[in-house]
């Protein structure tokens, strides 16, 4: 293939893969959509799934690609004998179908990548499977029905996706240079007003310079009757005055323009916005899918509810929405939602309920809240965990309230699990949320009631571009406290402020509220610029349910805000969430409230365990390697000498137990598929005993089903790691939490 043709193909393909991504959606949502449906509604969604196949087929042989084209001839050929009743669907015809589905969106995200051998031969694998389906039995007498299937019930958001005849598909990368340009415009306005200002007090310094030397002239011209000098009095005088005419003009003429640039700007600014708007259906439609997946891996029945799907948000902010989304969604089935026979046994239905919902907020927010009605969040297992993980000390975890102790979970590491797989229990998925919410300027809150159920609250901005903000100086710096964070901005004298407990407080309406000197929070040294004699001003904000008034030596005002990012070099400081640019060109930072409220409560900085749990393990700690294979032992044996363990190892279980009565050891690292005693039965003994009871136990096994994790945990296990998805880092990291 020449050159041009080759680069035609390439065109073609990056257009093929927006197209294929369309299908490929309506297709998922069909799949999920079948599994709830009646036989009613079922055949006109298998017409859907089939006619989406069909072109998805059609457009991947216009762009050469055989193996999307030869994955949906299968679906269409699966789809076809459903239509005419020659087959009849199951779960394990459907799960069959994800799988494909994955790949197909793999093949067709990066159209141009040649595949690797293993992706070919799961592509493949995934493609027999499809044509066993048709090729088998025409019904399978051994498999459930959809109609009757045990599978989760899913309730997706009602509505349909609009079709290409109401919607325009435009490279983003074309809209974010529009934005970027409609970003500088703001700074544009910011600095031609600062002009219009200056030139203002310019104009006003002139004329009373031109008022002072009238005076001047008046008294001298009356001690002196020099005519020339006279004249030349005269003739400064009618240029001054000259001056000062054309200085009020371009100070009327600069006002004006500044007022039209700002309207242009804001008009501009939300038109391009508006580009970027999509309904939350782009970002929950996925989702219905993730909650299936989730639960069919435990073993549990979920629905998920979505509301207020049709709103739209920044498609940044959806993006960066995404993962947060899917660790909650993870959480709800991991520690929410029971198993069926569980929940039945506590009077709920079978099948659990989680529920997405959006709503508007004033200032150019969004609330999103993720609900479940599962086991809820036990305070008491948050205090313990806290305390096993030196997040805070035994003494301070007593006194903590329900909330604050439930609030505890956002800590990197904490988490309430028995046990730690390669799937969950490393407390890492609500650190992540809770980073990924307040880089977008949100804020993220968590409300449970033990038996019935919990609910995670996310603010956050409509959009990432512009929002407003309070100015406030202090020791002769610039901040910005976000508007959605401020709940009122005051004054109050020093005799109003009290000492209650060792904490400075103020009278805000009948509630004595903390105050604190923002200064001695972001650590900045120098004079309070404060000119008000004993009158001081201070801006009351609100995070994370608390509410705290910051004490500042002048707030500058509100006005729009225009955001940017710190960069990737700083992308986490303490205090701050983000920058902005005045109108000289001076960087304002723009303040990070959740930060500095839970600084203000504590006295520390959030996630500061961290650094604890990073440190270097103590060394000489001896651990026991149980392993019947000579290489798997070896193998894990090296990597836990080479991270300065002293390392002992048993070819079986008895082996190990033996070695365990008769000596000392930190950890035990256990297979579980060994001859004489397995690592079940070892981690059971070994729970039972007295002595050894308190021993850590990781389990490194191929067994990798939902049943043998649950049977881990019942047995005691601490940590259980599939061996396909071993990574030394991971169990490096394990065993450091253990140890």
């Amino acid at each position: 293939m020449d050159k041009k043709k080759e680069e035609f193909l390439v065109q073609l393909r990056d257009t093929f893969r927006e197209e294929a991504s369309e299908h490929l959606a309506a297709i998922t949502a069909g799949l999920v959509a079948i599994e709830r449906a009646d036989d009613d509604e079922r055949a006109s969604i298998v017409e859907r799934v089939f006619r989406e196949a069909h072109s998805l087929k059609g457009a991947a042989r216009s762009v050469s690609l055989p193996s999307v084209e030869t994955l949906c001839q299968e679906l269409e050929r699966i789809f076809a004998a459903i239509q005419h009743e020659e087959l009849k669907l199951s779960t394990t015809m459907l799960d069959s179908i994800h799988v494909a589905l994955e790949i197909l969106v793999t093949l067709c995200g990066d159209p141009c990548a040649s595949p690797s051998p293993e992706s070919k031969g799961k592509e493949l694998q995934a493609c027999a499977a499809l044509k066993q389906i048709v090729e088998g039995a025409k019904v399978l007498p051994t498999e459930t029905p959809v109609a009757a299937t045990t599978a989760p019930r899913i309730v997706a958001a009602r509505g349909a996706a609009p079709s290409e005849r109401d919607t325009v598909r435009v490279s983003t990368r074309k809209l974010d240079a529009i934005l970027l340009e409609a970003e500088e415009l703001v700074g544009a306005k910011l600095a031609g007003i600062g002009r219009a200002a200056e030139l203002r007090m310019l104009a006003a310094d002139l004329a009373d310079w031109n008022r002072q030397r009238v005076r001047r002239s008046s008294r001298k011209r009356r001690g002196c009757d020099d005519t020339g000098e006279s004249e030349s009095i005269e003739s400064e005088m009618l240029y001054t005055r000259t001056l000062e005419n054309s200085l009020r003009k371009m100070v009327e003429t600069a006002l004006e323009d500044a007022l039209s640039l700002a309207a242009i700007t804001t008009r501009l600014l939300e038109n391009t916005k508006k580009l970027l708007l999509l309904p939350c259906s782009y970002l929950l439609g996925a989702f219905p899918k993730v909650l299936r997946d989730l639960a069919r891996e435990q073993g549990k029945e979920a629905e998920l509810l979505v509301e207020g799907e049709d709103i739209e948000i920044d498609r940044r902010v959806l993006d960066e929405l995404k993962d947060p989304l899917i660790h909650l969604l993870r959480n709800c089935v991991d520690h929410g939602i029971e198993k069926p026979d569980e929940r039945l046994k506590l009077g709920k239905q079978s099948c659990g309920s989680v529920t997405i919902s959006v709503k508007t907020m004033e200032g150019n927010l969004i609330e999103l809240t993720v609900s479940d009605d599962g086991a809820g969040i036990e305070a008491d297992k948050v205090r313990k965990a806290a305390v096993r993980m030196n997040v805070i000390a035994a003494e301070e975890a007593a006194s903590l309230t329900e909330a604050d102790a439930t609030r505890l979970i956002f800590y990197s590491g904490l988490s309430t699990s028995p046990i730690i797989t390669d799937l969950s229990g490393r407390g890492l998925g609500l650190a992540i949320v809770q980073e990924k919410v307040e880089k977008l300027g949100g804020t993220v809150s968590v409300t449970s009631t033990p038996g019935a159920g919990t609910t995670f609250r996310l603010i956050v901005p409509i959009s990432q571009v512009t929002f407003r903000g309070v100015l406030v100086s202090v020791v002769g710096r610039h901040f910005v406290f976000p508007t959605s964070n401020v709940v009122r901005v005051s004054r109050v004298k020093s005799g109003e402020i009290k000492t209650i407990e060792n904490r400075q407080t103020i009278a805000v309406g009948d509630e004595a509220m903390s105050l604190v000197r923002l200064r001695d929070v972001l650590e900045l040294s120098g004079q309070d610029g404060c000119t008000n004699g004993n009158t001081r001003q201070v801006v009351v904000v609100r995070a994370v349910d608390r509410q705290i008034a910051f004490l500042v030596d002048e707030v500058l005002g509100e006005q729009e805000v225009l955001v940017k990012s710190l960069g990737r070099q700083l992308t986490r400081v303490r205090h701050i969430a983000s920058a902005s640019i005045s109108g000289n060109g001076t960087v304002i930072p723009i303040l990070n409230v959740a930060d500095l409220v839970y600084t203000a409560i504590t006295g520390g900085a959030p996630g500061s365990i961290s650094a604890v749990q990073d440190a270097a393990p103590e060394p000489r700690r001896r651990l026991l390697i149980a392993e019947d294979s000579i290489t798997a032992r070896t193998l894990v044996k090296n990597i836990l000498e080479g991270a300065g363990y002293e390392v002992t190892t048993a070819v079986d279980g008895m082996d190990a137990l033996t070695r365990l009565k008769s000596e000392s050891f930190n950890l035990l690292v256990s297979d579980v598929d060994m001859p004489r005693m397995n690592g079940f039965e070892l981690t059971a003994k070994i729970r039972a005993d007295k002595r050894l009871g308190e021993l850590p136990v990781v389990l490194v096994t191929a067994l990798g089903s939902q049943k043998d994790r649950e049977y881990g945990i019942e047995v005691g296990a601490n940590a259980y790691i599939v061996k396909s998805d071993f990574d030394q880092g991971n169990l490096l990291e394990i065993i450091r939490r253990f140890l």
